[in-house]
Parts: C-alpha cells; sequence; structure tokens
C-alpha cells in the first residue's frame, strides 16, 4: 500500500472503532465574529453564560 493509503486506511480503522478523537471549538470561532465584540458590550452576561453552556455541552460531546 502506498503511503496515502495507509494514511487513509488508519483513518478508516480508527473512525470506525471508535478511536477518533473529535474537538469542538465553537465558543472560539464565535468570539471571532466581527460582531462579537458588540454582543459582548450589549449582553456581556448573556455572552458568557452562552460560551460557557457551549463550552459543557461540547466537553460532554467530546467525552462519548
Amino acid at each position: 500500500m502506498t503511503k496515502p493509503l495507509t494514511a487513509l486506511a488508519l483513518s478508516l480503522a480508527l473512525a470506525l472503532s471508535g478511536c477518533a478523537s473529535v474537538h469542538y471549538d465553537n465558543s472560539a470561532r464565535l468570539m471571532q465574529r466581527p460582531d462579537f465584540d458588540a454582543a459582548r458590550a450589549a449582553a456581556p452576561k448573556w455572552c458568557r453564560d452562552a460560551l460557557k453552556t457551549i463550552n459543557a455541552l461540547e466537553y460532554e460531546l467530546e467525552r462519548k
């Protein structure tokens, strides 16, 4: 097998075995939006709560 096919086969085997790791980072993605500073200034407690909720839910998904 050539190297690209070997890497593909390994990736597929890991995905099928459940060993593949998934990492979400939607809080960071949302904080990179150009309108995030305006949202944070308008509703800082809401933004903090929303980002913490996103992080907690992503953590639960990543653990499965």
